[in-house]
């Protein structure tokens, strides 16, 4: 609230600041802005002179061909202009012809980085300082490319303008002390300067009717602008120490910024002292109150926060209601949910029950019968009722589990292995193992899964070893990743694929395995042994539990 009730007087003093400091940057901007663009002004005054002079002299038929008079046509381009301190011409291969002062031949400009760039841009340009090949002093070469009548190339005039009388000129230049003036190339390099040496690195690009400010190696900062002197390949840089510039403007706007922080951050201290008496001491209570509460304990002190402010006192009393009311709505809950698992025990006890009660019937009925195929038929029943009366035997045993609707596959495999063993006992010559390791499946999944094992361990016991011959058969469970396997391998002696696929077992295990979403293969060995497997996919939340 008192930053708020200050802010819009801070706000106004650091709009002021701002819009001072801005409008001083502004007049400074165009003072450099001004300075750049005249001195510029005044220097380009000769580049545009050569230029001209280059046009005049292009249209001199001797010049043009180069012929005896050619010296002399050239000559006449230099009265009056004492920056200009030679005229040269070059056929189409950069060969100099003839030239104003005086030079040794053969001289070829070809490789000249200046004469390349002229030749490819076609028209009037102006090269960085280097020493003139004929002139034999620093100079700028300004070059105008020519053409014939059908357009091709006819070699160039060149002019040398002379970097001395640059110099004298940008000296002349700078009327305030503290500023300079240079020369730079289009990537910042200073070529000509009237000043210290020690400056930054300048951006001509950014600084073109703008100011940019840079660090000297020395640590002073300067504020410049730029103009193109001619072109894009040079640019004149006017400069000054921003020191000395913006002095008295950062000063005001600093005291500007200043004052209002302060009185922002004094009242803020205030209000945070008077706060934390006020406030946060009891709200840190109440947080405690409520981690308690959170953490099922609903003892509490109701008196412990007589003393708070009324809007926190209430709040307290609130939480002390609010927990009383959760304690006895979780002793409800509890004794609901003690009693929904008392019932589900008991129906998979009585579903337990009733199925044993078939399967003894089916063992009383199946004494009394006399058909082979008839009582095999039954004991097959038999187990599969077996089975099912296993998962609702586990789930009534297992009290914690049977909340969730799961059965550990391991132990259901293991009773199946009893079971199966105690019905085929008359067949010992075939030892059943089950390795397995423990791992909770759905009562869905568990049901196809153990009637499923019923009938490929009853096909082991059918047909694998003929004659009483000595066998073993293994039951395993794997889960990798999102899939599980059951597996029934055994070492006997196989089965017939054609009789097989149309036995009422073999269609039973492939709708198990359909039901499941999976599919069943069986492989016969290459020597001997049967492997039946059920590869299925695993539910959703089981799948994500695993990756857990």
């Amino acid at each position: 609230m008192v930053v708020a009730a200050l802010l819009p007087i801070g706000t106004l003093s650091v709009v002021q600041a701002l819009d001072s400091l801005d409008y001083s940057r502004t007049l400074i901007a165009n003072r450099l802005v001004t300075s750049a663009l005249a001195t510029a002004g005044e220097e380009r005054d000769t580049f545009i002179v050569a230029k001209h002079t280059l046009t005049t002299l292009s249209d001199n038929e001797e010049v043009r061909s180069m012929g005896p008079g050619c010296r002399e046509g050239l000559k006449s381009g230099m009265l009056g202009n004492p920056a200009l301190n030679n005229f040269a011409r070059s056929d189409a291969q950069g060969i100099a012809k003839c030239s104003v002062l005086p030079f040794k031949a053969p001289l070829s400009f070809a490789q000249e980085r200046w004469w390349q760039r002229g030749m490819a841009e076609k028209a009037f340009t102006i090269s960085a300082p280097i020493m003139g090949p004929i002139t034999k002093r620093r100079v700028l070469i300004g070059m105008l490319p020519i053409v014939d009548a059908q357009g091709r190339n006819d070699g160039a005039i060149t002019v040398a303008i002379n970097v001395a009388w640059l110099q004298t000129s940008l000296d002349n230049a700078t009327k305030d002390n503290d500023a300079i003036t240079a020369v730079t190339d289009a990537a910042g390099q200073i070529i000509l300067i009237n000043g210290p040496t020690t400056l930054p690195k300048f951006n001509t690009q950014g600084a073109r009717g703008q100011i940019q400010e840079g660090v000297a190696s020395d640590g002073t900062e300067w504020m410049y602008s730029a103009a193109p002197l001619y072109d894009k390949s040079l640019y004149i840089i006017y400069a000054e120490p921003k020191k000395e510039m913006m002095a008295t403007a950062l000063m005001q706007a600093r005291i500007d910024l200043i004052l209002p922080i302060i009185a922002i951050l004094l009242a803020s201290f205030a209000l945070w002292v008077g706060t934390n008496r006020l406030v946060i001491r009891w709200l840190d209570s109440l947080r405690d109150l409520a981690s308690q509460f959170a953490r099922g304990d609903y003892t509490g002190d109701p008196q412990r926060c007589e003393r708070a402010p009324r809007e926190l006192g209430a709040l307290c009393h609130d939480l002390h209601t609010m927990a009383q009311s959760i304690e006895a709505r979780d002793t409800d809950l509890q004794a609901a949910l003690a009693a929904k698992t008392v019932l589900t025990l008991d129906i998979h006890h009585r579903v337990k029950n009733n199925l044993q009660i078939v399967s003894s019937l089916l063992n009383l009925q199946s004494r009394r019968i006399e058909d082979p195929a008839a009582k095999e038929a039954l004991d097959q029943t038999r187990a599969r009722i077996g089975a099912l009366a296993q998962i609702h035997r586990l789930l009534y045993e297992d009290a914690n589990e049977s909340a969730h609707g799961e059965v550990d596959i391991a132990v259901l495999l293991d009773q199946l292995t009893i079971q199966l063993r105690a019905l085929h006992r008359h067949q010992s010559n075939i030892d059943l193992i089950c390795v397995v390791q423990p791992h909770l499946v759905p009562v869905d999944s568990a049901v196809p899964l153990s009637l499923f094992a019923v009938e490929a361990i009853t096909n082991v016991y059918r047909h694998a070893f003929p004659a009483d011959a000595l066998g073993s058969a293994k039951i395993t469970y794997s889960v990798t990743d999102n899939e599980a396997c059951l597996a029934v391998r055994d070492d006997g002696v196989g089965y017939d694929s054609g009789d097989e696929a149309r036995s009422m077992g073999h269609q039973l295990m492939t709708a198990f395995a359909h039901q499941l979403g999976g599919k069943m293969e069986i492989v016969k060995g290459d020597g001997s042994g049967t492997t039946v497997t059920l590869i299925y996919p695993l539910p959703a939340a089981q799948s994500s539990a695993l990756h857990q």
